[in-house]
């Protein structure tokens, strides 16, 4: 009698485990932070985190977050001489470690690997498809691009492929 009470009891931990297991699996995969939509500048509109806040430094957009420190984020909205843009495309050049992305058939969307001097480790680049040769990463002519610096790589890439900007 004993015996069968422990199998009883094995099995429900067992059955136990499994459900609370694939509900903790469900949770986490139906995870969505909670985002505003705001027209940040009149040539931006978009998504990020409820809890960051926002301060406008000239051309540069710094979202800050008090609670998670991977939802920290500058946009820049550079002049394709920039310096800055300039060291991460020749960054991009010779490691040869990034992706090169259509944001919609009128942008690309560079991503890539790069530490700077403000500590951020992904950056993703927005660029007229008519003003750059994705070939030879060089521009053909002066443009404007957005520049999202952040350290999470997947923030970085959704927000900027989620982001409208005019260019």
């Amino acid at each position: 009698m004993g015996v069968y009470m422990n199998k009883k009891i094995e099995y429900l931990i067992i059955i136990t485990s499994i459900i609370l297991l694939i509900y903790g699996s469900y949770s986490f995969m139906d995870y969505k932070y909670m985002e505003k939509e705001r027209n940040v500048t009149d040539s931006i509109t978009m998504y990020y985190p409820s809890s960051s806040g926002y301060e406008i430094n000239g051309n540069t957009v710094e979202f800050r977050n008090s609670m998670y420190d991977f939802y920290n984020m500058d946009v820049s909205r550079l002049n394709s001489s920039d310096s800055k843009l300039t060291n991460l495309l020749n960054h991009f050049a010779n490691v040869n470690q990034g992706t090169v992305d259509y944001k919609n058939e009128s942008c690309y969307l560079l991503t890539m690997e790069f530490g700077d001097d403000k500590g951020f480790k992904y950056h993703s680049i927005i660029i007229p498809v008519d003003s750059f040769d994705k070939d030879k990463l060089s521009f053909k002519n002066q443009t404007t691009v957005y520049l999202f610096d952040g350290n999470n790589r997947e923030f970085v890439l959704d927000t900027a492929f989620n982001s409208k900007v005019v260019l």
